[in-house]
């Protein structure tokens, strides 16, 4: 199932992940994976890759959040690019979220956008390759959203 870029960020924006600029969507059409997919196959494959090469420790500046956080997206996208039955026109509905924990304190994690239900909208940490809940005030400091 893929559906065009206005449809993704207002599926985002439906599952309460508001960014206040809009987000910054770089194709037109995105494949939605499964749940499924995300949290099994993608997050035991992300672990993985981040082990092998190494990468898979918090540093500070160094290999922190962000870091992690476009490594997520870039690896799903890479992953989605070998699939072999895709659609060509499409990239996948996994990217970048970034947001203020507290006030100077940014975090990035990343989205997924699996479904067309509010409820297929998540967030997961990459670091540690788990689903997570950001609370209202997090949502509320949303600053970037990239796909």
């Amino acid at each position: 199932m893929s559906v065009e870029a206005t449809e993704l960020e207002s599926l985002a924006l439906e599952a309460g992940f508001a960014c206040l600029s809009g987000a910054s969507i770089a194709d037109r059409s995105y494949a939605l994976p499964s749940k499924r997919w995300v949290v099994g196959d993608y997050f035991e494959a992300l672990w993985a890759f981040q082990h092998a090469l190494m990468v898979g420790k918090w540093k500070e500046e160094e290999n922190d959040c962000d870091d992690f956080a476009r490594m997520a997206a870039a690896f799903a996208q890479l992953l989605h690019h070998r699939t072999i039955d895709k659609d060509k026109a499409t990239a996948l509905a996994i990217g970048e979220l970034w947001f203020q924990q507290a006030p100077g304190v940014g975090h990035a994690i990343n989205i997924a956008v699996c479904g067309r239900h509010p409820d297929d909208v998540f967030v997961f940490e990459p670091q540690t390759c788990k689903r997570i809940d950001l609370t209202e005030e997090q949502k509320d400091h949303i600053y970037m959203i990239r796909f």
